[in-house]
């Protein structure tokens, strides 16, 4: 029944991942309530908001989570935990190739008008957002897979998905994606790792 339940979820996630993906298709314009949150937000930015904001994405780079999380996976590949390493591996390197792959379908442009940083590429899914979800989360479970207590389990899920979220706000804070690409992101990442620890267990 669990198992069902799961399949079902994931289906329904998938399937509002391709139905966004395909009516933003070589679209430049925003959908549904896109353009009005980066108004908002546009309307309403702070120089050290900004600041932070721009970290976070930063942390959020290829350019700084790949070295972080290679060296990990090297770490955990000498203390012979290949199961923790091929976890970390597609959560990382597999999230950022499947989300380049989505762009290349759905081409979509950025929100140019509200561009705050320089940022090349395409839009939809977000790769920040996607490869953050799944791979926190992978981190999250791998941190506390091993831990009886719930409580301890809920916190190391709320920290990780806490920083998910403040992610994907620093990405349409910099002006960098419409919201939609975010939830793209956010489902696609979900359903990644979602899978990688179903099928590696």
């Amino acid at each position: 029944m669990k198992r069902n339940r799961s399949i079902i979820l994931l289906s329904i996630l998938a399937i509002i991942f391709f139905i966004i993906g395909f009516v933003v298709r070589d679209s430049a314009e925003g959908i549904l309530f896109d353009k009005y949150i980066l108004e908002q937000i546009h309307n309403n930015r702070n120089p050290m908001v900004f600041k932070i904001m721009k970290l976070i994405s930063f942390i959020g780079s290829e350019k700084f989570l790949f070295p972080v999380v290679g060296m990990l996976i090297i770490y955990m590949l000498i203390k012979k935990k290949y199961y923790i390493s091929k976890i970390l591996l597609i959560n990382s390197l597999g999230s950022s190739i499947l989300n380049n792959l989505f762009k290349q379908i759905f081409s979509r442009t950025r929100p140019l008008e509200f561009m705050q940083v320089k940022q090349g590429g395409l839009s939809y899914p977000s790769g920040h957002s996607m490869v953050t979800m799944s791979l926190y989360l992978s981190i999250a479970y791998i941190l506390s897979k091993d831990i009886e207590d719930l409580n301890k389990k809920r916190k190391i899920y709320i920290c990780s998905i806490i920083y998910i979220f403040l992610m994907g706000i620093s990405r349409l804070y910099l002006g960098v994606h419409w919201p939609t690409d975010i939830i793209g992101g956010y489902i696609m990442g979900y359903i990644l790792y979602y899978l990688s620890i179903k099928i590696l267990k």
